[in-house]
């Protein structure tokens, strides 16, 4: 099943599509949108940017962003990690997310065989 939730028209399988919204007093705020060339981010840089523009936007503190870079092998501090969700935006299309209330994805084509065929009926 696809989300088709918020996907941008304009996304290309050559391209990664970036967002982050921001959940404030009852509202939805797109704070960033930018298509960037997928061959110019691989897949860990791909889930590090990620991590980076949802901790940016978040306008936390310097100790936050560093409990939100460490593993799980100690107590203190505590680790506040941003765990990455993956999920199919429409055919062909993954996207890759986290956050709470500030949220950052990447639509990325993986199958353009299968991306926007025309025709196709969204489920």
């Amino acid at each position: 099943m696809y989300e088709y939730h918020k996907l941008c028209g304009k996304l290309k399988p050559s391209e990664i599509c970036l967002v982050v919204e921001k959940y404030f007093e009852g509202e939805i705020v797109r704070k960033f949108h930018m298509h960037v060339p997928k061959s110019r981010l691989n897949n860990d840089a791909r889930i590090n940017l990620l991590r980076t523009l949802c901790i940016y936007f978040s306008n936390v503190g310097a100790e936050t962003i560093v409990r939100r870079h460490l593993n799980k092998r100690g107590k203190t501090p505590v680790s506040e990690t941003l765990p990455i969700r993956t999920t199919y935006s429409e055919s062909g299309v993954l996207r890759d997310y986290c956050g709470t209330n500030t949220i950052a994805w990447a639509d990325w084509v993986f199958a353009p065989e299968k991306f926007r065929v025309p025709g196709e009926k969204k489920i």
